[in-house]
C-alpha cells in the first residue's frame, strides 16, 4: 500500500476566496492497494490510526 499525500491548494481554483477547498478540489491523499503477490509473507504487524481532527 501506498500513501500519496496531495497538495490540493497548489491546484489552480481548488479553493474559494476564503480559502476553503470548491466542490471538485483534490482530496488530502491518495491510497493506492495493490493485490499480494506470492511470497510476500505477512504483510500487517500493526494498526496506525489518526487522531479525528477537531473542529
Amino acid at each position: 500500500m501506498v500513501v500519496h499525500l496531495i497538495d490540493w491548494q497548489a491546484e489552480a481554483g481548488s479553493q474559494d476566496e476564503e480559502g476553503r477547498p470548491v466542490p471538485g478540489a483534490l482530496p488530502d491523499f491518495v491510497v493506492l492497494i495493490n493485490p499480494v503477490q506470492p511470497g510476500q509473507g505477512a504483510f500487517r504487524t500493526a494498526v496506525h490510526t489518526f487522531e479525528a481532527p477537531n473542529g
